[in-house]
């Protein structure tokens, strides 16, 4: 079974119902994990690196929410590089006019 990364803000629900309805029934596991306050709520930075070197794909949904908190934009770019050689995939709504703006 593959397994994607998926790099998101939690207050893109909408998005991420999205996401997850695409991946049911098929043989790839999304794995979403959520870093918006400060700590996070018992996941470390080890774990999260482990989470993704073990998929692989890293898939990168850009958002408002995203760019309404540079925390997150700064974990989105960090998990980015964290992915060293594995393919990165952007997916932002068409809505937005392509205006997110991400570090």
């Amino acid at each position: 079974m593959a397994q994607i990364f998926v790099s998101h803000s939690q207050k893109d629900e909408e998005i991420v119902d999205f996401f997850l309805r695409a991946f049911a029934g098929t043989k790839v596991k999304p794995l979403f994990q959520e870093l918006e306050k400060e700590p996070a709520n018992g996941i470390t930075e080890k774990e999260f690196t482990r989470n993704i070197e073990a998929s692989n794909a890293v898939f990168v949904l850009l958002s408002e929410g995203v760019q309404s908190l540079a925390h997150t934009g700064y974990w989105i770019a960090w998990e980015c590089g964290t992915a060293k050689n594995k393919e990165i995939w952007v997916f932002e709504p068409f809505e937005s006019g392509f205006q997110i703006r991400v570090v």
